[in-house]
């Protein structure tokens, strides 16, 4: 296990937080219960060059919704300063990634809680208004910007 992979180990375990490693592909799988939901995590070390994080949504977007998901997220994501949304057009998965790039070791436990938890936090914020779109036929842009004015 590389040094910065046990980093990231030891920053699960001081959050007591259950996790299943594969060290052999640098990743770690685990669960986290937000506001809205439990979403799957996918830690992935790159050793001395970056570390991603995504955060999965449980819902998966029919397909008929996908355009409008697209267009919710292509909003969502307009001015973003940390991260992304990512919609797979094929099965509908809905994920926040994040990437840190790092030289060499990987920054401290207080960078690597904002960087783990950020997926999270943002899955939170924006699942009311991606779950609009699917479930009420709200118009995309509207649904975000009623989340983002709510301060959630």
């Amino acid at each position: 296990m590389s040094r910065n992979f046990h980093n990231i180990v030891s920053f699960l375990e001081s959050h007591d937080l259950k996790y299943d490693a594969i060290p052999d592909k640098s990743v770690i799988l685990l669960n986290i219960t937000g506001k809205q939901a439990t979403y799957q995590m996918l830690i992935k070390v790159e050793d001395g060059r970056h570390v991603q994080v995504f955060g999965v949504s449980p819902i998966s977007v029919p397909e008929g919704a996908r355009s409008d998901i697209a267009v919710a997220i292509a909003a969502a994501n307009y001015g973003l300063i940390i991260g992304k949304f990512e919609l797979d057009m094929s099965d509908g998965e809905v994920r926040f990634h994040v990437a840190l790039p790092f030289d060499g070791e990987l920054p401290g436990h207080d960078v690597l809680s904002r960087v783990v938890l950020t997926p999270i936090a943002m899955l939170d914020k924006y699942m009311p208004a991606f779950l609009a779109v699917i479930y009420g036929n709200e118009v995309p842009a509207e649904a975000v910007a009623c989340v983002e004015a709510s301060g959630a």
